[in-house]
């Protein structure tokens, strides 16, 4: 198997990495809209990486610099065929160090299904060895309430997610058995990060402006850090 690595998408590339991967990989609740996708893949509004074998994908690294101080890394997928050859820990590699030399964020965070409450699928994996996967690579479960936004009005709620810290300036002060984020100066930072992620979500409040009691009691935990 010839694997090659790249930093950008040729075109007609952003279509295939969507439809026969990105598509298998993860529900709606956590890819959105694929055709909105697509055109935001094209437009160059995520950094990605993936692999390739000639014009099939093996894997991608999809990132979005939220804010200046926060960027997520919204969607790592390998395919079914090469897990267990090493093509998701180069992608998480290099885009994390393309990440903290390129843009020094102050965190790289990413979500994951709770381990704990998801059950494993033939096309979506298993939860459980996502986490041991991401753990091993240095990743930190946040202790933090984190509900995910909804991507789409058109897509349903992903429930039950977990808050991953995968680098950035602050990665290395977070505690890795606690998670814990109080006095780390993160509150506002990821408060900002939260609410761009919300403007650009399906999320859409209620009559007295508030969003879903999830959300509210996310942004009121992001404010209490300090």
């Amino acid at each position: 198997m010839q694997i090659e690595y790249q930093n950008h998408l040729a075109p007609g590339q952003p279509e295939v990495l969507v439809h026969e991967l990105l598509e298998t990989a993860f529900g709606p609740e956590e890819l959105g809209e694929t055709q909105a996708l697509i055109a935001q893949l094209q437009e160059n509004q995520f950094q990605t990486f993936s692999a390739w074998e000639g014009a099939r994908p093996l894997g991608a690294a999809i990132a979005w610099p939220a804010t200046s101080e926060v960027t997520l890394l919204s969607w790592l997928a390998v395919s079914p065929r090469t897990r267990g050859h090493g093509v998701g820990s180069q992608l998480f590699q290099q885009t994390i160090s393309y990440l903290e030399s390129r843009n020094n964020p102050l965190l790289i965070l990413g979500e994951i299904e709770d381990p704990r409450l998801h059950t494993s699928s033939e096309d979506r994996g298993d939860p459980q060895r996502r986490w041991q996967f991401y753990r091993r690579l240095g990743a930190k479960h946040l202790d933090f309430p984190f509900a995910m936004p909804r991507l789409s009005v058109n897509v349903p709620v992903g429930e039950d997610m977990w808050l991953l810290s995968f680098g950035g300036r602050a990665h290395a002060g977070i505690d890795a058995l606690t998670g814990q984020l109080v006095g780390k100066g993160l509150g506002r930072p990821l408060e900002k990060f939260l609410k761009t992620y919300l403007e650009d979500s399906g999320e859409i409040r209620n009559s007295d402006g508030r969003y879903r009691v999830e959300i509210e009691k996310m942004l009121a935990a992001a404010a209490n850090l300090g």
